[in-house]
């Protein structure tokens, strides 16, 4: 049995088994036969594909439909690679352990280039062809989507079939033509999918001229855009992880699309039109995923959160519901001309850990030739204002390598953070701001996509004239790797001989290529040259008359309109400035009320004195099966989130980060199965065993509560009172 395998040879060989056994709370485990077995996959770490909100939404439709049902399964780490490969492991889903051959369906969710290699490994662990030509009938059919598919043809030899936009509204005629392909073959499979809308299987299509090779079949692919967000699309009961990810949180999607359309963005082009949840949509959800998970955060989630229409009142209202509750209100991805008062005043109320905004450029110049529409004022206002309102940790985003930048350019971008860092001296506290430098990396879909792609060598040299020039105490620098970006743009800029450079960096060992720690610039130079190609001839500067290897794809923007906005870049490049001069000298306050004289003092938060007695519950706690594989901090974070859950009257922390009063025993080993742990509770009031079986009920498989009782708040902690540990060992060591 593969549970059994799993248990003895792999969970506890790897370093971190939590991204492997599964068994989180709002999984979907059905019976497989006579439905569609879908597998989504995300070739990337569980941490990261956790934090994608497009599989849970993806995983909550497929699982509402009877006929149908979706698992999940990640890219594991290198260790956990390596034994796999030396224990003949296949790639396995994680809700029941099935190998991935069993499955109808692979579907991979692209959202970054660099992942190519890791797709290609999770294929080869399953056991699956890598190229979709040797693939026989029994094997899966293997799917993709996502932003990055937009050109899809580095990936075309070894994808079935891609879909081509935001599959909400298709995933019935997907199962549909799915089930009609039952039990023939693999080519009648796929030829039935091509008649969906948005659907492209390369092999019916000539990999030079991208014509048809076969009838029946769309000679442009039109991307789908799903016209409405409706309610029903998002998951009331999301999957809570047992470790920690890289967004924990709710996240909560308010819009799709933005309004601004900059140049160098294809999610602005791609993601259209913009469509808006309403706030009582919005709450709703908020609330049912905070109940369902026991999260003490939520994150609003759009391409520019600042762009809502009512993001003041959103914000306000959320944050009623959600101050006596202790959660923080999270707010990415703002514009600086929308950060309000009231929206600073709203937010606020949350813990603060840093607000990001993304000026992008240094000069009026180059904002009017990528299209930004904010000021200068605009953004050192946004700053001062947070600032004010007590942040202490300012986010800015910057890029260079752009389309006709200059060193004039690159040096407004330090004149504007010098601008920054005043803001902030003139302001008491200590703050920080913290600072990305990327390179620009021209995006099919974009008025830039023409353009060329600047080499990693040219941009060391704007780096390094960055890093010689912004030398404040406040000011930390953070550089993405220039070999890298320059890869990551000519993969995407790639056609179908890019193909045979992946497959090459794959069998010369390149695996998560997105990670600094893991890429390798020479192992994909040697692909290159190994296929007769140069990064060069991908990442030089395209005409407007040649055809560009994603031209078969329609995304609803034309290719005449690209080249016009393109064009017109030579027009604003001469437009006098409408920027005014601002003066970071004369400090703007946000405040409603003068001061004068004495700040007002701040009264500091006291316990009420007709609080309830406070004391504490003992509980008696265990675990077993594939949970025993958790660490220490793994058991905490979800005891913490079962007593959210369970809405038991647990005591918090004072100041800036409240936190539950919780005291565990001593740590029990990662692998070991127990009986007899402890956990003290401090409740403010009474505690019912209702209130305890509704815990026990909270805790995913293989926890267990024995037993419970009160204890005086002056009993001595658990760490003194445990002084010997008894264990079992079992003989059958695999």
């Amino acid at each position: 049995m593969m549970r059994d395998i799993l248990e003895k040879k792999f969970f506890p060989f790897v370093e971190k088994p939590t991204r492997y056994i599964g068994q989180e709370i709002g999984i979907t485990v059905k019976e497989p036969r006579d439905r569609i077995n879908i597998a989504l996959a995300y070739p990337d770490l569980y941490e990261i594909g956790m934090s994608y909100l497009g599989m849970q939404i993806l995983y909550h439709i497929i699982n509402r439909r009877d006929d149908a049902l979706c698992e999940r399964v990640y890219a594991p780490w290198a260790d956990a690679e390596n034994r796999m490969r030396t224990r003949n492991i296949p790639l396995y889903s994680l809700e029941t352990y099935r190998p991935l051959r069993q499955f109808d369906v692979i579907g991979f969710t692209l959202s970054y280039e660099m992942v190519y290699t890791n797709l290609l490994n999770m294929l080869d662990l399953a056991g699956i062809s890598l190229l979709t030509s040797k693939r026989s009938d029994e094997e899966p059919l293997v799917a993709a989507g996502g932003p990055i598919c937009f050109n899809p043809e580095p990936m075309a030899d070894f994808i079935d079939f891609f879909f081509i936009g935001e599959v909400e509204e298709a995933i019935p005629e997907l199962i549909e033509a799915l089930k009609e392909g039952r039990g023939k073959s693999r080519r009648e499979r796929l030829l039935r999918l091509a008649q969906v809308e948005s659907v492209y299987v390369p092999g019916f299509y000539d990999p030079e001229t991208k014509k048809p090779v076969i009838d029946g079949v769309p000679e442009k692919i039109i991307a789908r855009h799903t016209l409405k967000l409706q309610p029903e699309y998002y998951p009331s009961r999301p999957i809570v992880p047992l470790t920690e990810i890289t967004h924990d949180r709710v996240t909560v999607e308010i819009m799709r699309g933005c309004p601004r359309s900059c140049r160098f963005c294809q999610a602005s082009r791609i993601y259209r039109p913009v469509r808006l949840r309403s706030i009582d949509d919005i709450k709703k959800q908020v609330m049912a995923n905070l109940k369902a998970t026991g999260h003490d955060e939520v994150s609003l989630l759009s391409l520019s959160t600042g762009d809502y229409p009512d993001i003041d009142r959103l914000t306000s209202t959320l944050v009623m519901a959600l101050e006596p509750k202790r959660i923080a209100l999270s707010l990415p991805s703002l514009r600086p001309a929308g950060f309000s008062v009231t929206l600073a005043d709203a937010a606020r109320k949350s813990h603060k850990t840093g607000l990001t905004f993304a000026p992008e450029v240094g000069t009026d110049r180059m904002r009017r030739v990528v299209g930004k529409k904010i000021t200068e004022e605009e953004l050192l206002n946004a700053v001062r204002l947070a600032f004010e309102k007590g942040w202490q940790l300012v986010k800015l985003y910057f890029m260079i390598g752009l389309p006709t930048e200059t060193e004039d350019d690159v040096r407004g971008i330090i004149d504007l953070i010098a601008k920054t860092v005043r803001v902030g001296r003139q302001i008491k506290g200590r703050h920080k701001i913290n600072i990305t430098i990327s390179p620009f990396s021209p995006k099919a879909h974009t008025p830039f996509q023409w353009d060329r792609l600047c080499r990693p060598e040219e941009i060391r040299r704007k780096n390094n004239y960055l890093k010689e020039n912004i030398r404040a105490r406040e000011v930390t620098l953070k550089f993405r790797d220039p070999n890298r970006s320059y890869m990551e743009g000519v993969i995407g800029r790639g056609d179908h001989r890019t193909g045979k450079v992946i497959l090459s960096a794959f069998r010369g060992g390149a695996r998560f290529d997105g990670w600094s720690e893991h890429f390798d610039i020479e192992i994909w130079k040697k692909a290159f040259a190994e296929n007769g190609l140069e990064p060069e001839e991908f990442a030089r500067e395209f005409s407007f008359s040649e055809p560009l290897p994603w031209d078969h794809i329609d995304s609803g923007n034309s290719k005449e309109q690209f080249a016009k906005d393109r064009s017109r870049i030579l027009e604003v490049i001469d437009e006098p400035s409408e920027e005014p001069v601002v003066s970071v000298n004369a400090k703007q306050s946000s405040n409603s009320e003068n001061m004068f004289g004495r700040r007002k003092r701040k009264i500091p938060v006291t316990r009420s004195a007709a609080s309830p007695t406070r004391g504490k519950i003992r509980l008696k706690w265990g675990k077993s099966g594939p949970v025993r594989f958790m660490s220490h901090l793994d058991n905490n974070r979800v005891f913490g989130r079962a007593i959210r859950r369970a809405d038991l009257p647990v005591v918090y922390s004072l100041g800036f980060h409240p936190h539950q009063k919780l005291s565990f025993g001593p740590p029990l080993p990662v692998g070991y199965s127990s009986e007899s742990e402890f956990l003290d509770i401090q409740i403010d009031g009474i505690c019912s065993c209702e209130k305890i079986d509704a815990l026990a009920q909270m805790l995913p498989c293989g926890f267990s509560i024995y037993d419970h009782k009160s204890i005086f708040s002056r009993a001595p902690a658990i760490s003194t009172l445990l002084n010997r540990a008894v264990y079992i060992v079992d003989g059958d060591f695999g």
